[in-house]
């Protein structure tokens, strides 16, 4: 159960980190530290919304692998356009 409890917190860690760091790094001429600083921010501001984000990656994922992850040639391309919408509506 330990090592289950560690998981969560280090993927919800590298959610926050990354849930628009790297679009913003693509978007704008920023560095790293401040993409994952208002990454963090964005998190910490909608909870709710990127916990249902997650959510929503996770069972897409799961989705993805299912049909011997061949599913993950269409789930990451819908995956990464949602994340751009996300970004583009949180980041002005």
């Amino acid at each position: 159960m330990a090592g289950n409890a560690l998981g969560a917190v280090f993927s919800v860690l590298v959610f926050a980190i990354s849930a628009v760091s790297f679009p913003m790094l693509l978007d704008r001429h920023v560095d790293a530290p401040t993409a994952v600083a208002l990454s963090l921010k964005v998190v910490a501001a909608n909870p709710r919304a990127m916990a249902y984000w997650g959510f929503v990656i996770t069972a897409g994922l799961f989705l993805g692998f299912l049909p011997l992850a061949v599913g993950l040639a269409v789930i990451f391309p819908i995956l990464g356009h949602a994340t751009w919408h996300i970004y583009r509506a949180t980041v002005k």
